[in-house]
């Protein structure tokens, strides 16, 4: 999950219409420091947030992990 959040993340940065990545492309043109840096803000929690969800998962989906 973390490389398809990483690789949506840089697809936007080059060549997305809207979206997180444009929005610190647009800011980052401008000088606008505080938008870029909420920006970064705004993709990191969303990627510890599928990191949550995706350990969540695992603890349902395969009980058995970590015990040997």
């Amino acid at each position: 999950m973390g490389v398809c959040w990483g690789t949506v993340v840089a697809a936007e940065l080059v060549a997305a219409e809207k979206g997180a990545g444009k929005m610190i492309i647009a800011a980052s043109k401008f000088q606008q420091t505080d938008i870029v840096i909420m920006g970064i803000i705004l993709i990191g929690i969303i990627g510890y947030g599928i990191d949550i969800l995706m350990r969540m998962a695992e603890k349902t989906l395969v009980p058995w992990k970590g015990k040997s």
